[in-house]
């Protein structure tokens, strides 16, 4: 099958700007918050006794929490933006006309299997794509197009790691020009939306870090519906949101 570009693109705006899709949104900006600022707290705590406090102000927002406890928290927050992203897949690919609604199920249908699942995948694509970049960067770019849709497998078609990358692949597959430029769309918007942010870091760097988490959640979760009405094109119609594919 055939990628329609301007399909993906119009039909994943309206997903991302649905009811959805807000929620979405609204789990990743927390997830993104939380992490980052116990990122920001670990590195204000290590910091040597001599920093002047203006120095200390630069890096950005901190949480009251002790070296260890952020730590912990950072780590349950990246953890929980795997959750996160199984659980926006899942709202996103459904019909157009089933996003003004949030179904409980979409949240615990065999996330844990699903979450394993995420992690493997998430593990591999770290240490494959960049071994791609390194080797005169095309092969990064070729395996970041094939596999870009391994976690939608996993979290709308429930699939096992092996399945879901061998699923991506195929779908990739014909495609792959297409899914190119929309790696560099999504490329293009980042580096504006860093720019944007980056605006308001003359009002105070914390400031300037909450308005870039904020506008690139909203451009992840664009990107997020355009993937998943490309994924939904590929894989043949709407996954059913109460069901596996399988």
């Amino acid at each position: 099958m055939v990628l329609q570009l301007g399909q993906a693109l119009g039909r994943g705006a309206r997903r991302a700007f649905s009811v959805s899709g807000i929620v979405a949104l609204l789990l990743t900006i927390c997830y993104q918050v939380v992490f980052v600022g116990s990122f920001n707290t670990i590195i204000v705590n290590r910091l040597p006794s001599s920093v002047q406090p203006d120095d200390v102000g630069t890096i950005g927002f901190t949480l009251p929490l002790s070296t260890e406890a952020a730590a912990a928290l950072g780590l349950v927050a990246l953890l929980f933006g795997v959750v996160v992203f199984l659980v926006t897949a899942r709202l996103l690919t459904r019909d157009l006309a089933a996003l003004s609604s949030v179904p409980g199920e979409l949240f615990t249908r065999r996330i844990g299997y699903a979450f394993l699942s995420a992690l493997v995948v998430s593990v591999a694509l770290t240490v494959v794509i960049p071994v791609g970049f390194a080797l005169l960067f095309i092969p990064g770019l070729f395996l970041t197009v094939s596999l870009q849709f391994a976690l939608f497998a996993v979290a709308v078609e429930d699939t096992g790691p092996i399945d879901a990358l061998r699923r991506s692949w195929e779908l990739a597959s014909g495609n792959r020009w297409r899914l190119l430029a929309l790696v560099v769309l999504f490329g293009v918007l980042g580096g504006i939306g860093g720019v944007v942010g980056s605006l308001f870091s003359f009002v105070s760097p914390s400031a300037g870090q909450l308005a870039s988490l904020a506008i690139n959640s909203v451009l992840i979760i664009v990107m997020y519906g355009i993937l998943a009405d490309s994924f939904v094109q590929l894989g043949g119609g709407s996954a059913p949101s109460t069901s596996s594919l399988a």
